[in-house]
C-alpha cells in the first residue's frame, strides 16, 4: 500500500489537503448540516487511515532520524505525512548509507 502512495505522492497530497479543507467545502457549496456532517466524518475516517499506514510505514522501516519523523507525525499531522512521502527514499537511502559506512569502519 505504501508503494502506491509513493508512487501517487503528488495525488495523494492533493487529495490529503482537500480533505483537510473539507469544512471550507461544506461552507462553500452550502451543505445541509446532516449532508456535512456525514462529509466530515468520512473525510475524517479517510485521514485517519492515512496517517495510520503511513505512520506504521516509519515504524517498520529504518529510517535516519526516525524518533524526530514519528514525533512530528503527532505534533504536525496535516505536514509530516506528506513530506514523509516525498523524502522517503532519500531518508531510507540515507540510513542504508549510514550503517554501510560504519561496517567499514
Amino acid at each position: 500500500m505504501i508503494k502506491t502512495f509513493v508512487k501517487y505522492r503528488v495525488l495523494i497530497s492533493v487529495l490529503f489537503y482537500i480533505l483537510w479543507g473539507r469544512d471550507f467545502f461544506t461552507n462553500i457549496l452550502d451543505l445541509d448540516k446532516e449532508v456535512s456532517s456525514f462529509l466530515n466524518w468520512t473525510a475524517v475516517g479517510i485521514l485517519f487511515v492515512f496517517w495510520l499506514f503511513i505512520l506504521i510505514d516509519m515504524i517498520q522501516q529504518k529510517l535516519h532520524n526516525k524518533t524526530f519523523w514519528i514525533v512530528s507525525m503527532f505534533l504536525l499531522p496535516f505536514f509530516a505525512p506528506v513530506v514523509y512521502l516525498f523524502r522517503r527514499k532519500k531518508i531510507l537511502h540515507l540510513q542504508n548509507n549510514m550503517f554501510r559506512n560504519s561496517k567499514r569502519s
